[in-house]
């Protein structure tokens, strides 16, 4: 009977020791998991502070544009002003009266012409190297040109 309690204590070492390395694995996995985690969170946060920096300087340069065009812009007006003013010229030949000031509304600009705007669709018409030279030839774009 002895040998019985023997085996026992052997199996309940084998099932305690099964019990306590799963519970390790799946506590190492789990550290794994979270050490995963905080490195993937890491770099989402570094991705968003780059991403926020460069627009930030993106929208910096394009103030800095905005303004050194507005300083050539007047430049150029005043420029105008001062050296194309004489009594020669009337104010509506004066070419100082080309530039548009900056805070003139859009409708004064020219507008780009619309795609379906008739008036500058009429004068277009499709290229004709498909006509044929007679009326028994066949043009080159046709389906059966150059076949015998």
């Amino acid at each position: 009977m002895e040998w019985l309690l023997y085996v026992l204590v052997f199996a309940i070492g084998v099932a305690a020791g099964y019990f306590l390395q799963f519970y390790r694995n799946s506590d190492n996995r789990v550290r794994e998991l979270e050490d995963h985690l905080k490195s993937l969170q890491g770099k989402y946060e570094s991705y968003q502070e780059t991403v926020t920096s460069h627009f930030s300087q993106s929208a910096q340069l394009v103030n800095n544009l905005t303004n050194a065009y507005r300083e050539v812009h007047e430049h150029l007006q005043t420029g105008a002003n001062e050296l194309c003013a004489d009594n020669k010229r009337h104010t509506s030949s004066n070419p100082a009266n080309a530039f548009l000031g900056l805070a003139t509304p859009k409708d004064a600009y020219p507008q780009p012409a619309l795609l379906n705007d008739d008036k500058f669709l009429s004068a277009i018409e499709p290229p004709r190297d498909y006509a044929p030279k007679s009326p028994h030839d066949k043009g080159m774009l046709d389906e059966e040109y150059g076949l015998r």
